[in-house]
């Protein structure tokens, strides 16, 4: 199926709706501006494609259980334009995948090695950091590991000489989050939403 006209059109809008979170054919006319008709004739094309599923809920609308729309998953649709092998693929996500692509969304795409170097080295130890982040406020980008464990310091020190010349590295406890004062916080890894409610970006992956 060609998901071109799904991604590049009015369905886009719907779905961006639906990421947010589920929703019935009025609450989406509603926020788009146009009509219940046109919503619901979308949506049938959108649940042909597999792209969106349909749940009632305890609530009644005109004596009948509510229907909402939701996604059916999260998915990338990935189009590379390479030399000799140009391709389009739909790819379901993981958490790892999601990882991933939190990285690549670094506008210096130099550092997308080493922030993904990083991550590899600390993945035996994954269950005690509680956050990876990136500060890009600064001249240099502050990379941000957050934990309790004394054991990641040597990780992270090997890790400051690899990266020297494109990004400096600490390691803070959760106590000390309130160091963290930038706007400018790309979130990378933030399992237990410590940054619940601060501007960040990246964590809505």
């Amino acid at each position: 199926m060609d998901f071109d006209s799904f991604f590049s059109s009015s369905r886009w809008k719907i779905l961006e709706v639906l990421s947010k979170k589920p929703s019935s054919p009025l609450e989406i006319s509603q926020q788009l501006n146009t009509s219940v008709a046109y919503v619901s004739q979308q949506l049938k094309l959108l649940q042909a494609a597999n792209l969106v599923i349909t749940e009632k809920t305890g609530s009644v609308e005109k004596g009948k259980p509510r229907t909402v729309f939701s996604l059916s998953g999260e998915l990338l649709y990935l189009t590379a334009l390479l030399k000799k092998s140009p391709f389009k693929k739909i790819i379901y996500l993981t958490d790892h995948h999601k990882l991933t692509l939190r990285i690549w969304m670094l506008d210096d795409s130099d550092l997308h090695y080493y922030i993904e170097k990083l991550y590899w080295m600390l993945e035996d130890e994954i269950k005690d950091v509680d956050g990876l982040l990136i500060d890009n406020s600064l001249k240099k980008p502050l990379v941000i590991v957050i934990s309790d464990s004394k054991k990641l310091k040597p990780k992270i020190n090997y890790f400051q000489k690899i990266a020297d010349k494109k990004a400096d590295c600490i390691i803070l406890s959760k106590s000390e989050l309130k160091k963290i004062s930038s706007r400018n916080i790309h979130a990378i890894y933030d399992p237990n939403s410590l940054l619940l409610g601060r501007e960040v970006k990246g964590g809505e992956i």
